[in-house]
């Protein structure tokens, strides 16, 4: 019985090796992509960020609620959507629709590219504001220098959430290399 189990975990691993890239793209999709190839090529960001972002605010639950009401796929609260609403002159713009993954995706890459702008084009610090806000990221920055480590970010949810991110990335970026856009 010994030899049948190890047999069948050598030929599971080589299956593995062989298919890992479909393994992985079972748990990393791209879910949702036409929007999020629209909305990344309009406002220049990576769509590999774009998914890695939805992958860890939301896993590509569209009826996702956090503890802090953020909501959709790209976890947006209402008072930042209200703040994009404006910036956009976004005139048809109600909290519900938060919830409708195209206006989610629209308007959760218009937000993190100002975060990137804002940040000079520094990803991790506009991660860092897209998950606590750019005021608490302005007094890190103030307090600690522009160029600290993610491991002095204050906020366990933000440096975790920043780190997570990142690896999502380089996983999106790894796995779909083939993929022209």
């Amino acid at each position: 019985m010994n030899k049948v189990l190890r047999l069948l975990c050598l030929i599971l691993i080589v299956l593995m090796a062989i298919n890992h890239k479909a393994i992985l793209k079972s748990i990393f999709p791209l879910k949702y992509n036409n929007l999020v190839y629209k909305y990344s090529k309009q406002y220049n960001i990576d769509s590999m960020l774009v998914f890695a972002v939805i992958k860890a605010e939301s896993n590509f639950n569209e009826n996702a609620v956090s503890k802090k009401g953020a909501v959709g796929l790209m976890q947006i609260t209402p008072k930042t959507g209200e703040y994009i609403a404006d910036l956009m002159n976004d005139k048809t713009y109600k909290n519900e629709k938060l919830f409708e993954p195209e206006m989610n995706i629209k308007y959760g890459c218009f937000y993190l590219k100002r975060m990137i702008n804002q940040y000079d084009g520094n990803i991790e610090l506009a991660l860092m504001a897209y998950n606590a806000g750019s005021t608490n990221v302005n007094r890190w920055i103030q307090s600690l220098g522009n160029d600290f480590d993610v491991d002095l970010i204050p906020f366990n949810e933000t440096k975790n959430y920043v780190k997570k991110i990142k690896k999502y990335y380089k996983l999106y970026q790894y796995i779909y290399t083939d993929i022209d856009i």
